[in-house]
């Protein structure tokens, strides 16, 4: 077997082989995420040619060569190396510069790492930007509210266009009627949302009536198209309610009446077409009716001697006589009324208990087992026993008439009897009353035998009256004529004491 010759300088004498100088650990770079890019062009290395051998600057004498280097590590080798290290180190660098800038957009902040910025100041002007919005909300809502204003302002301006002579003329009438000027008046119609009444009551065809109500009431608001100087809204004033009424009628109402509306009203013949008069109610409105009938109407009736055919014949005669005493008999029954009114009695309002409590079966047995609570309703209850027992005690009662009363007379008297009782007996059925009277059950009170003998006796009373009420009205046609024909003349002689006398006891019979 031949031998395989030594490499020169491999004998004894020959220098050892240098051995391998240990590398310092080169920083891996980060791995690049799926959104980094491809390195550039600058950046790429051209892949090594198998074939074109070693570099150029490479020694043959070097560890990488093919033969070993004669000496130690060089400066070559050095630098080589550190030349290494600094490209690993840029192209880590330059990646994650470029993971960083092409990061998404849409990551989440919550997942991104707060700003260094972020702290309690970057808070405080997360509230100011919210008190700006705030601020600018009640801006715009004040710019709404100046724009209500404007609007109605100028509504006001289109309804006080529309003001001519005609209208002018009625509110010189209506400020001589209430002593106030004619633009005081003026404005108080047009705080009103429309003169449609107006339109309708000069127009041809329109209504025949025209009506206005002055009283105090709430005073108007924005709504009204001006400023009321010293006047809040909520607060009350003197106001001119054109065409429409009040809750409670309580003051003045002037009213206008067309007896023609076949053609449009004249300026020029206007006060011949139109006629006023004026109603008091603040006394009431039946009583303010009567007064208007008794002082106006009724003496314009007797002082007419242009009756047209009337006048021709005796049975002319009887009409206009019956014509008038129908108008007796309609301010007597408008006065009968007011009194039928005026004489009901309302049982005592009881303001320190809660009635609303007394209701379910529960609250029932609850406050019938409370001692003070019973005794507290038995007052109750025999305040309200005492105000009926005296109603009775007075229906009871013999009355005086006059002596030219009539059977119409007595028929007033039980249409009033009839009302109040009526009135009382709706009382009984309330609520208030009926929650009374079942914790008093519950409790077996001694006042609930009395209060039960009072509700019977009550209820009899008011049947009884009804019932009179139902008789007198069948024999009113019968006794009109009694009323309405001179019997003297007629050569009938009757008592009108004696005919109320015997109807009055058919009544009590």
């Amino acid at each position: 077997m031949e031998e395989t010759p030594e490499a020169p300088g491999a004998g004894e004498g020959a220098a050892p082989e240098p051995a391998a100088a240990p590398q310092e650990p080169v920083p891996e770079p980060e791995a690049p995420t799926d959104s980094d890019a491809a390195p550039g062009p600058e950046d790429a290395q051209p892949p090594p040619d198998p074939d074109a051998g070693p570099p150029a600057d490479a020694e043959l004498g070097s560890p990488g060569g093919p033969e070993a280097a004669d000496s130690g590590p060089g400066p070559t080798e050095e630098g080589a190396r550190e030349a290494a290290e600094d490209a690993a180190r840029e192209a880590a660098e330059d990646g994650a510069r470029e993971t960083a800038e092409e990061e998404p957009k849409e990551v989440s902040e919550r997942s991104r790492p707060r700003p260094p910025g972020r702290g309690p100041a970057d808070a405080a002007s997360r509230r100011t930007s919210k008190f700006r919005r705030s601020t600018s909300g009640v801006q715009s809502l004040q710019e709404t509210l100046k724009e209500k204003q404007a609007r109605f302002k100028e509504a006001r301006e289109g309804r006080k266009m529309k003001v001519n002579a005609a209208y002018k003329y009625i509110f010189e009438i209506l400020s001589d009627r209430l002593g106030l000027d004619v633009v005081t008046v003026e404005e108080l119609i047009l705080d009103g949302p429309t003169l449609q009444a107006f339109d309708s009551f000069l127009v041809k065809g329109g209504s025949r009536t025209l009506k206005f109500i002055y009283q105090e009431g709430e005073a108007p608001g924005l709504e009204c198209g001006r400023t009321i100087p010293g006047v809040l809204k909520g607060t009350k004033m003197m106001k001119l309610y054109v065409h429409e009424s009040p809750d409670k009628f309580k003051g003045l109402c002037l009213f206008f009446v067309r007896a023609r509306n076949d053609t449009a009203v004249n300026v020029k013949t206007m006060h011949e077409d139109i006629y006023f008069s004026v109603l008091e109610g603040s006394e009431g409105l039946l009583l303010g009716i009567k007064n208007i009938l008794t002082n106006l109407f009724l003496p314009s009736v007797l002082a007419t001697n242009n009756w047209g055919a009337l006048n021709q014949t005796k049975q002319g005669e009887f009409e206009k006589q019956a014509f008038t005493e129908t108008l007796n008999r309609y301010m007597a029954f408008l006065d009968g009324a007011r009194v039928s009114i005026e004489g009901t009695v309302e049982l005592k309002k009881i303001d320190y208990i809660d009635f609303s409590k007394f209701q379910s079966f529960e609250q029932v047995t609850a406050a019938a087992a409370n001692p003070d609570t019973v005794h507290q309703l038995e007052e109750v209850l025999m305040i309200w026993y005492k105000q009926i027992e005296q109603v009775l005690i007075e229906s009871e009662q013999m009355r005086k008439e006059a002596d030219d009363s009539g059977p119409l007379t007595e028929l007033e008297h039980w249409k009033r009897m009839s009302a109040k009782f009526n009135f009382i007996i709706e009382q009984i059925k309330g609520q208030n009353c009926k929650a009374v009277i079942n914790v008093l059950n519950v409790a077996r009170s001694k006042i609930i035998k009395l209060w039960r003998e009072l509700d019977a006796r009550i209820t009899d009373t008011a049947n009884e009256s009804k019932d009179n009420v139902r008789y007198l009205y069948t024999l009113e046609k019968v006794c009109q004529p009694l009323y309405n024909y001179d019997l003297v003349s007629t050569g009938v002689f009757l008592n009108s004491y004696n005919v109320t006398f015997l109807i009055r006891l058919a009544c009590n019979e």
